[in-house]
């Protein structure tokens, strides 16, 4: 029989607008007998094709395929004449070569040719898209279920009004369960409420439901739970509320974290941060009730060498008064020492409740040269200031951190040379805050330059902690915390310290100061 001959005309006509492939096979020889026009526009096959290749589709079909076609043929049979529909997918090469999967919807009639057992109606449509589309939200699903496994959380999504919530995967391994036992993915409310503390269990109640109620968008909180397997857990929920048109809550989609190893995390260094406090507080008590008290029996130490010295002179020998001398030397190192650690300790106590105040730091440097009046006039110094800014800070600690800064730059000069010490100002680069780490958007950068004696550049980080001196006691004289209490000041100003040195040519500090802290 010819094709697209049927004894039927309109029939064909109408077979015709169908927009599905139609084409009509006859059994056992699998001989195409009519093809509508939608086979050609689907799969490229014009009736030429068929004639060529004997009116059989095989050509176009894999081996695999092939198989799936014998394995049909009893199938076939079996629902001859019943009116039966069988629905499968197959896949056919395109005639460009490309790979189309076809629907099928077959139906089992008997032949009008008598050397055919039966005749089969196929009605196919293109899924092609829709497979690969499928394929996509299956990849994504397994990959989103491998994520939910890896960072450990969960999905839901709740329509208002309804008694169940639907869980992903993830959400039921949060709650120590195994997804493959929960046949739909629901779960009653009640059923998450359960491992909820009864402490917390208002509270997380009352949250999900005032955010409905209120309307909310957006809204999260953190809970624990005790899971399935009696594993104790800390969970952070987040909510994002849907809206109809009239603005009412129609469902409300999250997730389910496990936030555990976090929290833990969290507690645990919270907890350091108390301890080191405490420490911090206890030892800042502690040198200040300490250098407080040896005050007295320092002061008792002097007075009675100077006594000693006054009435017993006559009967000293050399000796005596050498060691007399050494005596109150280093009792005023010991004063000089206990002085700087009161400071200290002082600017420690006071960073948070004293307030800031609009400090003019011109007349912060100039009362600090007039503090150090003698060893300037001693050693012939000469100091330069640039036009300083105006800002927010401290002003005892300000005076303190210049009077420090200066008076090291005339100290450690080599006594045969003229101390020559400059400070500038300028606006920090945005590449200098950045290097720094430093919090504020806009810096004052300060640099104090002097012609001293320098130090290597391994000591640029050791020099501004407590104690620590790069040059002895028998070349300059010092404790060992100016540059720590520096430091600490520069600390309670949100600012930063640095220092550049080469040994023999002199040493820039470097004071940031934020615009407006």
């Amino acid at each position: 029989m010819p094709l697209y001959q049927r004894d039927n005309i309109p029939l064909e006509k109408f077979i015709q607008l169908i927009p599905d492939l139609v084409y009509l096979q006859e059994f056992p020889s699998k001989k195409i007998t009519f093809i509508n026009r939608k086979f050609t526009d689907i799969l490229g096959y014009q009736k030429e094709d068929l004639v060529q290749n004997d009116f059989l589709l095989d050509f176009a079909l894999s081996e695999s395929e092939l198989k799936k076609w014998e394995l049909r043929l009893e199938e076939y049979s079996k629902v001859l004449n019943t009116g039966e529909r069988i629905e499968y997918n197959i896949e056919i090469k395109h005639k460009n070569g490309l790979n189309v999967i076809l629907r099928h919807r077959s139906m089992v009639l008997k032949s009008q040719n008598p050397e055919a057992q039966f005749e089969i109606l196929h009605i196919a449509e293109d899924i092609t898209q829709l497979q690969k589309h499928n394929e996509l939200i299956l990849q994504q699903r397994n990959q989103l279920n491998e994520a939910e496994k890896i960072f450990k959380y969960g999905s839901w999504e709740w329509y208002v009004g309804a008694d169940t919530v639907r869980w992903s995967d993830g959400l039921y391994e949060v709650f120590g369960y195994n997804a493959g036992d929960f046949e739909d993915k629901k779960m009653t409310y009640g059923f998450y409420q359960k491992h909820i503390p009864i402490h917390e269990l208002e509270y997380t109640k009352n949250i999900s439901i005032q955010s409905v109620q209120d309307k909310k968008t957006y809204y999260e909180l953190e809970h624990s739970i005790i899971d399935a397997k009696g594993v104790f857990k800390y969970l952070a929920v987040k909510g994002k509320c849907y809206l109809d048109t009239a603005g009412n809550v129609i469902k409300v989609l999250g997730t389910t974290a496990d936030i555990t190893q976090i929290k833990n995390y969290e507690l645990a260094l919270e907890k350091k941060i108390e301890e080191l406090f405490r420490s911090n507080q206890d030892l800042e008590q502690f040198a200040y009730i300490a250098s407080h008290d040896l005050q007295e029996p320092l002061r008792k130490i002097t007075a009675f060498a100077n006594k000693l010295t006054e009435r017993c002179s006559d009967g000293l020998s050399d000796d005596g008064r050498f060691f007399i001398d050494r005596i109150l030397y280093s009792s005023d190192r010991m004063k000089s020492l206990i002085d700087n650690l009161l400071a200290y300790s002082r600017i420690s106590r006071n960073n948070v409740p004293l307030p800031l105040s609009e400090v003019n730091l011109n007349q912060i440097v100039q009362n600090a040269i007039g503090d150090l009046e003698i060893p300037i006039s001693k050693k012939k110094a000469q100091i330069t200031v640039e036009e300083l800014p105006i800002i927010q800070a401290f002003p005892s600690q300000m005076h303190q951190l210049f009077l420090n800064l200066i008076s090291n730059a005339i100290k450690f000069v080599e006594d045969s040379i003229q101390p020559f010490v400059n400070i500038t100002v300028e606006e920090a680069s945005l590449e200098e805050i950045m290097k720094f780490k430093l919090k504020e958007p806009r810096y004052w950068k300060i640099c104090i330059k002097d012609n001293g004696i320098g130090f290597e550049d391994e000591y640029k980080d050791k020099i501004f902690t407590m104690f620590h001196r790069v040059h002895g006691n028998a070349e300059f004289e010092g404790t060992g915390l100016g540059l720590a209490i520096c430091t600490k000041i520069i600390d309670n100003h949100k600012g930063y310290l640095t220092a550049q040195s080469t040994l023999q040519q002199g040493s820039v500090f470097i004071l940031y100061l934020p615009l407006k802290p």
